[in-house]
């Protein structure tokens, strides 16, 4: 039989949750920004496009995708630093690149942990390294063997100092012993365009922007970064496959964020319809024919995700001899 102390937690408790059930039935109530950092083109700017029709869908309201590049993303990731914490505005991006980035820079204008509220890993993200058409090499074997025979000489683009992509091209550099010429780009689109151009030798990005490039002739892939090789490339090495020591950073894909303090019961909401949407066998079958694999984790799988990244980014980035900006 419940005692009389007993319905009166019980009821205490129901009292208290019933506003962040309200909140949770309540949201959204407008249309939903999703910012993504980041010129148009790249990795990020076609996940946060792909699942903004079903995350209307699951959410009932219109979802606008902004993109505000420059500053190495720093300034649409501010942008959601200072927006208010209503889960309105949200942040799409790289996610070890947005970690990174407190290693990267001295004076970011936000913290990119303490300003946040993590939502969910959207999708996990194959990188490759991808070369131009007549670049002397098939795979990452031959590429450094060519680059030993011509220090100094072989370029290769990525999105930002510190971050995933050139940590991954730096780490290829210190363990080969080559001699390269970093190549920094605001956005996957601008790196794409000059490497299908021929402007740079090599890059390291997200399969999903390579692939399409593949497909039309523009570029070809040396190597996957990781431990196995993709299905959809099955004759293309892992890059592991030439260099065991290499250690593949996590958060290659795209991470999504909130201001810091949104209500718990917001953020859950928002979880539920990116990780339906995501796993939506529609929206499934494009991630996976680009190298992206669908996730909608839960925050607290994502909170994780973040430590692992500071841990092995401090470490890649004093292998890599890289100092903050």
């Amino acid at each position: 039989m419940m005692t009389m102390r007993r319905r009166t937690i019980l009821a205490g408790l129901a009292w208290l949750a019933a506003p962040l059930l309200a909140i949770a039935q309540a949201f959204p109530s407008k249309p939903v920004r999703i910012v993504v950092p980041l010129e148009p083109g790249g990795a990020v700017d076609i996940a946060a496009r792909r699942l903004a029709p079903k995350l209307q869908e699951a959410l009932g309201q219109p979802i606008i995708v902004e993109n505000r590049g420059g500053a190495a993303g720093q300034i649409g990731t501010q942008v959601v630093a200072k927006a208010a914490p209503d889960g309105y505005t949200i942040l799409f991006t790289i996610g070890g690149a947005h970690v990174l980035s407190m290693l990267a820079y001295k004076n970011l204008p936000y913290h990119p942990v303490r300003d946040f509220t993590p939502i969910t890993s959207v999708a996990d993200t194959l990188l490759a390294i991808s070369a131009r058409v007549n670049f002397p090499a098939g795979n990452v074997r031959e590429m450094i063997d060519y680059a030993k025979r011509n220090p100094g000489k072989v370029s290769y683009g990525h999105t930002g100092v510190g971050g995933v992509t050139h940590l991954a091209m730096e780490q290829i550099r210190a363990l080969s012993g080559t001699e390269l010429i970093s190549v920094p780009f605001k956005g996957g689109g601008p790196l794409a365009q000059n490497l299908s151009g021929g402007q740079i030798d090599m890059s390291v990005q997200p399969l999903a922007p390579v692939m399409a490039q593949v497909k039309a002739g523009k570029v070809k892939v040396l190597g996957i970064l990781g431990k196995k090789r993709f299905a959809g490339l099955p004759d293309v090495p892992a890059v592991t496959e030439h260099l065991p020591e290499f250690e593949m950073l996590e958060g290659t894909g795209t991470w999504a964020f909130g201001p810091a303090g949104m209500p718990p019961a917001v953020v859950a909401r928002l979880r539920d319809a990116i990780a339906s949407a995501v796993h939506s066998p529609e929206v499934a079958k494009q991630f996976e024919a680009g190298g992206q694999i669908p996730n909608g984790g839960t925050p607290a799988a994502l909170a994780a995700q973040i430590q692992s990244v500071a841990e092995l980014g401090a470490r890649l980035r004093k292998l890599a001899g890289v100092q903050p900006e």
